[in-house]
């Protein structure tokens, strides 16, 4: 049933697939990648790339439904019309296998749901970035069949086989991974794929017309409850993709940087009376948010800001107040010029302010 090629990767049944390689001529297709640059290496559409599947083979955020259904390959074997390059795979049991295996590899996929049967034909330029895409619940929200039938089933209940390698990503081109995947949508008619026709969004844009009619249709519509709560789920605590990470100070200069002027959703807009009156209402008393609430000591401790006075000269520790409130007290300085000299290694009046003890800090 089985033969094994020089690379030693498993092929599936042996027949005749120049069968299906025949009038796959698809004008629709070819008007479509017209616009392609046939030379160009699409590479760059995975910025940091890399990055993103090592972020995959670390992530246990996976969407896992108990497999009820007894895995039983000769029924996937039935349902491959074609010679195949790989072992069956397992979506979830197999995840860092797949996604290191085909590192750098251009080529064409089928995911097989071993519930119902219904299949999927997909492709990647580099199969491992493709494939690391269905570990992320935030990929899986878009509607498409396919996400929706993992989002139901849950990864275990998916097999995985690669079809077809077309090359090194360094090598390949853009169009020749387009026409394969054409042909084995054509073979399998997968259920599972929303167009019949392979392609692919790389630099495509919706024009106004579209946003706009797409804006309309989504207006006033909403996940369902079962759905918050099961994406709530999925990226609470340590589950989340940027669980224990901050924001690069470059990256926050970016996000500032991005809603300046034009940039800032409120450019050229006016604030409805409402709004203004909102903003400056008295928040004493009842009307403030935490009115009759009290913070736990923990909070308090992050609230409060120690602060360390040097000496110029010396460079010994003058005072280290519990608080900021407590040196503005003592010391007879202004919150505001405390707050302006702390960790700056500037003098103020003879003294220097720290917000953490002194470590070789003064110059």
């Amino acid at each position: 049933m089985f033969k094994k090629n020089s690379n030693n990767i498993i092929l599936g049944r042996e027949q005749d697939f120049s069968e299906f390689n025949k009038d796959n001529n698809n004008p629709k297709l070819e008007n479509d990648i017209n616009n392609i640059d046939k030379d160009k290496n699409y590479s760059e559409q995975y910025e940091e790339g890399d990055v993103f599947v090592q972020k995959t083979i670390d992530n246990n955020n996976l969407i896992y439904i108990e497999n009820k259904h007894e895995f039983n390959q000769e029924n996937i074997l039935t349902n491959l019309k074609s010679p195949f390059v790989s072992p069956i795979y397992n979506l979830l049991k197999d995840k860092n296998i797949i996604l290191k295996e085909y590192k750098n590899m251009s080529g064409v996929y089928l995911l097989h749901n071993n519930v119902n049967g219904k299949q999927y034909i997909g492709s990647g330029f580099d199969l491992s970035k493709r494939l690391a895409t269905y570990y992320f619940p935030s990929r899986l929200t878009d509607n498409r069949y396919i996400s929706n039938s993992i989002f139901k089933y849950g990864h275990g209940n998916f097999s995985v086989v690669i079809l077809s390698i077309v090359g090194n990503t360094n090598l390949s081109k853009k169009i020749d991974l387009i026409n394969e995947e054409q042909i084995y949508i054509n073979l399998y008619k997968p259920i599972l794929n929303l167009n019949p026709t392979a392609g692919s969004s790389l630099g495509f844009k919706h024009s106004e017309e579209s946003k706009k009619l797409i804006s309309e249709f989504r207006t006033g519509k909403s996940l369902s409850e079962k759905t918050k709560k099961r994406l709530s789920e999925l990226f609470s605590g340590e589950l989340n993709p940027f669980w224990s990470k901050t924001h690069s100070s470059s990256t926050l200069e970016k996000m500032s940087k991005s809603k300046l002027g034009f940039f800032n959703p409120m450019y050229n807009k006016e604030k409805s009376k409402e709004f203004i009156d909102n903003m400056y209402k008295d928040k004493k008393g009842s009307n403030n948010p935490m009115f009759g609430k009290t913070k736990s000591e923990e909070t308090l401790i992050k609230l409060r800001k120690k602060v360390y006075v040097y000496n110029e000269e010396t460079k010994e520790l003058l005072n280290c107040y519990p608080s900021m409130k407590h040196s503005v007290k003592d010391l007879h300085i202004a919150n505001e010029t405390i707050n302006k000299y702390i960790d700056t290694n500037k003098l103020y009046k003879g003294m220097f302010f720290y917000s953490s003890p002194w470590n070789k800090g003064i110059k």
